[in-house]
């Protein structure tokens, strides 16, 4: 089943994200390297890491979807699995490796854990590298390369789960209001 789509957002200077409208050409793509916001299309919110472990399953760090925009903890870096270059346009199709620029963990997800208030499969920030962390990239449409801007879709490789938020189910102390 597939969920809302996750929009990547390209993270400007400002902290703003650019509209599709004022992309200028030479930057219409997400490329190796490319430090980007990913936001929940259906709520806006932001997929960040909080800084607090979970008090069950994994007890690594949270990752939550957040409104609000101007956190450096919803940088996200985009490391593709093998065979790019810094620079070069992400295929559709592509598998990545986000990682967060404040902390380094990676998005992380395995089966055996779930999350804390949906029940579904845990996501979490790993501070370290593994097939955990890896996630391929679906584009919407027919798209052969990851459009800034445009709605796209992360599949866990190894679960073949969807990285979802769920605007229903938010926590409480000490990330009061943040999605799951």
């Amino acid at each position: 089943m597939r969920v809302a789509p996750v929009l990547a957002a390209l993270a400007a200077l400002s902290g703003s994200p650019l509209c599709a409208a004022a992309l200028e050409a030479g930057w219409e793509y997400v490329t190796a390297g490319s430090t980007i916001k990913l936001a929940h299309a259906k709520s806006g919110a932001r997929l960040t890491m909080p800084q607090v472990s979970y008090g069950t399953g994994s007890q690594q760090q949270a990752i939550t979807a957040q409104a609000d925009a101007s956190l450096t903890t919803a940088l996200w870096r985009v490391e593709p699995a093998a065979g790019a270059l810094r620079g070069e346009p992400v295929a559709c199709g592509a598998q990545v490796r986000l990682v967060n620029s404040d902390t380094d963990h990676s998005l992380h997800s395995h089966a055996g854990y779930k999350s804390p208030i949906s029940g579904g499969q845990e996501v979490s920030g790993f501070d370290g590298r593994d097939g955990g962390d890896m996630w391929v990239v679906e584009c919407d449409g027919r798209a052969d390369l990851w459009r800034r801007e445009a709605p796209v879709y992360f599949k866990h490789r190894d679960t073949k789960r969807y990285l979802q938020s769920l605007p229903s189910k938010r926590y409480r102390q000490p990330i009061d209001g943040h999605q799951e």
